[in-house]
């Protein structure tokens, strides 16, 4: 025992440099099985939120399968419209694939008690404090909107160079919904590309033809994207030229984007300025109600000046309202 003891001091370095090797080792490969162990949890993790939004998507579509199937000629709903519009639209889901038309409205409702608390704070008018929060209060919808007229314009940007693609695999197979499923393999862009995606899943899982083309046109506001499906439309109904019908369309477009990058023509960045006015107005009105106290006065405390006011409001609301039917010209 004691030569063992003697053995263990006298190689003392030698046994600290054998232990800290040892600790180090062990440290290096807890770390690496730490390291591998998170980067495999970070991996399922996304792989498991990656899933679930593909399966809510596939749940959508079917569903969407089973409520149109047969409806869309006969009418759609004053709801389904508005998903169409804001949700479809806008494409939203490609970033938060649950979102729907309840989560927007139940988005707004918060905004409307702030912005009354401080209307009324300010105006102490229960009419005119709640037709101002609820324009503040269509904020999700109107960013909605701004991202579905921005959409819009992509896809008319790239409808031509999508008929191209379309043209081509209808070469190889003179069939229109099969040019469509290959053509999300040829680089064209969102939000078109989940467009054309939904809309063969669709047609894949029941759905017919004519309808899901209808459904694929009311996504994208723009007239050549609508033109582009009621042709489509035709010819499938009467079996024509697919090819034909394609060579000609890109021909039009393309003669129609030139005119276009021509004319600088953008709906886009119009509505964009006429939300800008529209919002500028109401930070101007509360600015010459803060400095002005006379006016203020008038309008908040005589009943003239309360009459007033309400008209106003009315006014500015109808405004609103007419501008969001803003979105196309005469060409």
């Amino acid at each position: 025992m004691t030569g063992f003891f003697y053995i263990l001091t006298g190689n003392l370095p030698a046994l600290l440099v054998g232990l800290a090797l040892a600790s180090a080792t062990v440290f290096l490969v807890i770390l690496a099985v730490t390291h591998a162990s998170l980067e495999r949890a970070g991996g399922l993790l996304d792989s498991g939120l990656e899933n679930m939004g593909r399966f809510y998507e596939r749940q959508r579509l079917l569903k969407q399968v089973k409520r149109y199937t047969g409806t869309i000629s006969v009418k759609m709903s004053f709801a389904e419209k508005m998903e169409l519009k804001f949700i479809d639209g806008s494409n939203i889901r490609k970033y938060i694939p649950f979102f729907n038309l309840n989560m927007l409205v139940i988005a707004c409702v918060p905004i409307f008690f702030a912005a009354f608390a401080q209307a009324y704070k300010l105006l102490r008018s229960p009419v005119s404090s709640a037709v101002i929060s609820a324009l503040f209060s269509s904020s999700p919808f109107l960013a909605l909107d701004v991202l579905g007229r921005y959409n819009s314009e992509k896809v008319r940007r790239m409808l031509a160079n999508f008929v191209s693609v379309l043209n081509r695999w209808c070469a190889v197979k003179e069939d229109i919904f099969y040019a469509f499923e290959k053509s999300l393999g040829s680089g064209i862009g969102e939000p078109l590309k989940t467009y054309v995606r939904d809309m063969v899943i669709q047609v894949k899982k029941g759905l017919d033809p004519q309808e899901a083309l209808d459904l694929l046109g009311m996504k994208v506001d723009s007239a050549q994207f609508h033109d582009f499906i009621v042709n489509v439309a035709q010819n499938i109904r009467h079996r024509g030229d697919i090819r034909r019908l394609l060579s000609n369309l890109e021909d039009e477009f393309y003669m129609l984007e030139e005119e276009y990058s021509r004319r600088k023509i953008s709906t886009y960045r119009d509505r964009l300025l006429i939300y800008a006015c529209m919002l500028s107005v109401l930070v101007f009105s509360y600015l010459f109600f803060r400095f002005n106290p006379a006016a203020m006065a008038f309008y908040l405390e005589t009943e003239p000046g309360r009459l007033l006011l309400v008209l106003f409001t009315f006014v500015y609301c109808i405004a609103f309202v007419l501008s969001l039917g803003i979105s196309r010209f005469n060409y």
